[in-house]
């Protein structure tokens, strides 16, 4: 990704710097080593990678990293379920022509470009980034990220559309004992854990959405209910309605985890699936067509280019579409936003005291009173002159970064505040200020990640095959090949595709000595056309599920075509099949009709089957006998009756 301007964003979390680097050469990342080499001495505490360079497990799985067709269908049908009538308080004037309505609201949403979020986190997202500092930061990459790649689009004139948090809800531990917490459970579905978050008020928020991580079957990576101009529920601005379940729910929601088939996904893709879970609140569908996924082109200019940020499969996260929207996502965002912005957006640039993160204006924020466990800020309950301000005779406050003690104090010159990683010395506060400087890189191509990457740039981002002067290619199925090599890590020459091999092979030999290297479990395989399964097989990507393939099977017009072509070619033992159906269901006839009973009297009565004793008839009773059993019998009855 290449922009004309430059961004940096990033925060200090437990001496570290974690965060990410917008230049005209691309994007770096900075990550704590010990979240990728839990257990392993390393002389490093961080690792920065550029954007490029990465395996990207991106959308593996069904729908691209979102649930499956059949999902979305059950989530429309319930979004046209509501039965309380629309608020009241839209900008709607019935009594004014539509020019005059169109620039009256074109006129009051001039500075409404901000979307509001009401973030949480469950106890397993904690529990992986251990500390609320890092959980914060995590927050807050992922908005400043999604920030980016919406204000950098044109929504058909509607420009500069942004994020900001209002809130942040950060479950712990010690809340996975919690009662009233709704996502104490381990073991909740994807759809059942989006319903949890939809069930809370939301009102007071553009979007609600909840950051976990759990491993969703399917690889799902993210789920969202799709905006719409009218008509139905969900999206931005959408406020808690009563639907035909009894239940009261608000659908201007979504949830992401950072999980994916055993392993956590890196910064990149995590940013990706919070822009495309986004993307369907604000009334975009999974881009289709040949104009709107260039990916699935048979020409190579288009395909390199690779698909939009709403492609339903597989992206490697690497191409130069892969974070841009559409024209399709474009036309279907820009009618939402024309509908709806004007309910909730707010002004931008404007800080918000109590989100946990230090803005523009605020010297610090530990959120509000239920929250804010710091001796040195006043949080966001105080009056306004001194919310979010540290309070007297404090240097500094956590809530700045990591190099400041719970004492309000700077820690010392040298105290170590990131940890070492793989590609990354690690950093030491400087005893002036609260944030931890940046590490210093190790030297580029030192062998990282369990030797299949390589550090550049403090990061370990790198392929392996740069190590050799080779570049990172996918090993595509072809006839004769073997199938094993999918999942691979595969090499090329520079610039020449024909010569991509696995590190395994005869051909590179000289490089890795034939010593495989496998991709991680969740990577696109076969050219992007599925993903490795744990088992290191490739999965071709399924985006319909098994009822739509039986469905396929069933009513597959090539299927009846093949039929007719047979029947055309081999009439003759269509033919001999027909003569002996028929004499078939004549002899089954015939045999069954001699033991078939018959009320015509003047047939023969019925054969027994074979091993059946006859019936006997009870002997003849007499008119009279009857008539004396009969009042005996009605008697009993009537004993019985009382």
């Amino acid at each position: 990704m290449f922009r004309k301007n430059t961004l940096t964003h990033g925060a200090i979390v437990d001496g570290k710097f974690e965060g990410f680097i917008q230049s005209y050469q691309g994007t770096y990342y900075v990550e704590p080593a010990d979240r990728y080499l839990q257990g392993k001495n390393v002389p490093f505490h961080s690792v920065i990678y550029h954007e490029d360079d990465i395996h990207y497990p991106h959308k593996y799985g069904p729908e691209g990293g979102c649930a499956n067709s059949s999902v979305f269908e059950r989530m429309r049908k319930y979004q046209s379920s509501a039965v309380e009538e629309p608020l009241k308080d839209l900008h709607i004037d019935e009594d004014a022509s539509g020019p005059v309505l169109l620039r009256r609201r074109r006129m009051a949403q001039v500075e409404k470009n901000t979307c509001q979020l009401f973030i949480q986190t469950d106890h397993l997202f904690y529990k992986y980034y251990k500390t609320r500092e890092a959980v914060i930061a995590q927050i807050s990459s992922h908005v400043k990220a999604i920030d980016a790649i919406y204000q950098g689009t044109d929504f058909m004139g509607i420009r500069n559309i942004s994020f900001m948090v209002k809130r942040i809800r950060i479950n712990t531990t010690s809340d996975e004992r919690d009662r009233s917490n709704p996502f104490r459970f381990a073991n909740i579905g994807v759809e059942k854990f989006l319903e949890l978050n939809s069930e809370q008020n939301h009102d007071d928020y553009c979007l609600a959405y909840v950051f976990t991580d759990r491993d969703f079957d399917d690889g799902v990576l993210g789920l969202a209910w799709v905006g719409a101009p009218s008509g139905s529920s969900g999206g931005i601005c959408e406020k808690s309605k009563l639907y035909s379940d009894g239940k009261k729910k608000s659908l201007n929601t979504g949830i992401i985890t950072v999980q994916n088939y055993a392993s956590h996904v890196p910064p990149k893709v995590s940013h990706i699936t919070f822009a495309h879970e986004v993307g369907h609140n604000f009334g975009s569908p999974h881009d289709s067509g040949a104009e709107c996924t260039p990916g699935e082109s048979k020409s190579q200019d288009k395909k390199e280019k690779g698909n939009y940020i709403m492609y339903a499969r597989a992206t490697s996260g690497d191409k130069l579409n892969n974070n841009k929207f559409s024209i399709c996502s474009v036309r279907n965002i820009s009618q939402v936003l024309e509908k709806k912005r004007g309910n909730c957006f707010v002004e931008s640039g404007q800080p918000i005291c109590g989100n946990g993160l230090v803005e523009a204006g605020e010297e610090c924020d530990c959120g509000y009173s239920d929250q804010c466990r710091d001796l040195c800020c006043y949080d966001a309950n105080q009056p306004d002159n001194k919310k979010c301000k540290l309070k007297p005779g404090k240097v500094c406050s956590p809530s700045q970064g990591p190099c400041c003690t719970f004492e309000c104090s700077y820690k010392g010159r040298n105290e170590k505040c990131r940890e070492e990683s793989e590609c990354a010395h690690q950093g030491m506060c400087n005893g002036v200020t609260p944030q931890c400087p940046t590490s210093e890189p190790k030297a580029n191509f030192t062998a990282c990640h369990g030797e299949t990457q390589v550090c550049l740039n403090g990061g370990c981002s790198g392929s392996i095959c740069e190590k050799y002067g080779l570049e990172a290619c996918t090993c595509a199925s072809q006839e004769g090949k073997d199938e094993t090599e999918l999942c691979h890590v595969c090499c090329m020459e520079k610039m020449n595709p024909n010569t991509c091999s696995s590190t395994g092979s005869e051909k590179l030999a000289r490089f890795f000595n034939k010593k495989v290297t496998t991709l991680p479990a969740g990577s696109p395989c076969n050219d992007f056309k599925g993903y490795c399964d744990v088992f290191m097989k490739c999965r071709l990507v399924d985006a319909d599920g098994p009822l739509a393939r039986l469905k396929k099977a069933i009513f597959n017009p090539e299927l009846y075509e093949n039929i007719a072509e047979w029947i055309v070619a081999h009439w003759w033992a269509v033919l001999l099949m027909g003569i002996a159906l028929i004499m078939l269901m004549a002899g089954f006839i015939k045999i069954c009709s001699v033991h078939t009973p018959s009320s015509n009297p003047k047939l023969p009565p019925p054969k027994p089957l074979p091993g059946q004793q006859p019936s006997r008839q009870p002997p003849r009773q007499s008119q009279q006998q009857r008539h004396h059993r009969q009042p005996r019998e009605n008697y009993q009855m009537g004993q019985m009756r009382r």
